[in-house]
Parts: structure tokens; sequence; C-alpha cells
């Protein structure tokens, strides 16, 4: 009787310690929303549209992320404008260097959480920090926070939809030209001065 129960436990044995070797592998890829790991090809794959991404945003080169993005893409920015296409995003963003700041660095910071909906579709979520540089040197940096939606299509992770937010009591530009705007207030009180005390000799005489 003890001979035919020695293989099931052999057996038993095999796929206990079969689970606990794949273990590290399963903790190791994100799962999707049906219970399903997510291949690490996919995630390499979605880790390169997002750089594409994000050096067409440094270095104002919209040409290069076109076939990365959704036929039907939407962005939403920090002050809360909603742009569908390319043309109009970059207009937006080029504009944001007519006045003092000169150059925009964005980088992502800690852990990106993922969700896969589907195989197909993923909702990613994280922590960036951007750097303003100005005309005049000084720079300053503000903190976002970022949500996306890849979708594949025809083999390609797509963005389907990027949202941004920030604090809005923090922001740079504005820190800027209060810190601007005192200086002008200081240098005007101070011209206010010189001009009172010229007319008062001027009147003396």
């Amino acid at each position: 009787m003890k001979t035919p129960q020695q293989p099931r436990q052999f057996r038993g044995s095999s796929l206990f310690w079969s689970a606990l070797l794949t273990l590290p592998i399963a903790f190791t890829l994100p799962e999707s929303a049906l219970g399903q790991p997510v291949n690490e090809q996919e995630l390499q794959n979605i880790l390169e549209t997002r750089q594409i991404a994000l050096d067409a945003l440094n270095n104002r080169d919209f040409t290069s992320i076109q076939p990365y993005l959704h036929p039907a893409f939407t962005i939403t920015t920090v002050d809360n404008q909603v742009f569908h296409t390319v043309s109009e995003f970059e207009t937006y963003w080029n504009e944001q260097f007519n006045g003092p700041i000169e150059r925009l660095t964005m980088s992502l910071e800690g852990e990106t959480i993922r969700t896969f909906l589907s195989p197909q579709i993923e909702v990613a979520s994280g922590e960036a920090l951007s750097t303003f540089y100005f005309r005049d040197g000084n720079e300053e940096t503000m903190p976002l926070r970022w949500t996306a939606v890849l979708q594949k299509v025809q083999n390609t992770w797509t963005i389907q939809s990027l949202h941004f937010s920030a604090n809005l009591l923090d922001n740079p530009v504005l820190n800027y030209t209060e810190k601007r705007g005192n200086l002008m207030a200081v240098g005007t009180s101070v011209a206010g001065v010189l001009v009172g005390a010229l007319l008062m000799f001027v009147l003396r005489r």
C-alpha cells in the first residue's frame, strides 16, 4: 500500500517546489485586470513609447511621437487645456517659450503604477518633475503628477490619453513673475525717491 503512495507524495512535492520557483517571476511582472501576467516584451515596448514621448517634449521635436499617438488621442495640460492633434499641442508648447522661459525639461520620478485593463490597454500613473530655465539664468522646478492610457494598435503601444496635474499654489512661473515684480517695485521706489529729491533740489534752486 505504501509503494503506490510514494509517487503521489513525490509528485505533490514537485508541484510545491515548482510553485515556489515561479513566485519571483509572478511578482516581477505586473498582472492584467483579468489576472494574467503581462509579457516582459510588452513592458519594454511600453517603456519605449514613454521615452519617445518624453524626448519629444524635452527636445521640442513632435514629429517623432506622431506614430505613437492613438488616432483619437487627448492630452490635458496643467493649465486645463485639452488638445487632440499634434499641431495644436505643438503650437501651445512653443508659445511657452515666447516669454521669460528659455527651456523646459521633464523627468519621471518614483515608481510607475500600472494596471492592464486588457492585454491591449494599460492605465499608468506616476510623478514627474519639470525644470524651468529662465532667460536671466534662474531655474525653478515644479512637481507634477501624470496619468496615461496606452492602447496597443497594430503591434504598437500608442498613447490614447495623457493628463498632467500640479499644485496651483506652487507654480514656478508665477513665483518667478512675483519675484520680478518685487524687484521692479523696489526699483520703482528707488527711482521715485531719486526723482523726488531731484525735484526738491530744482525747486529750492
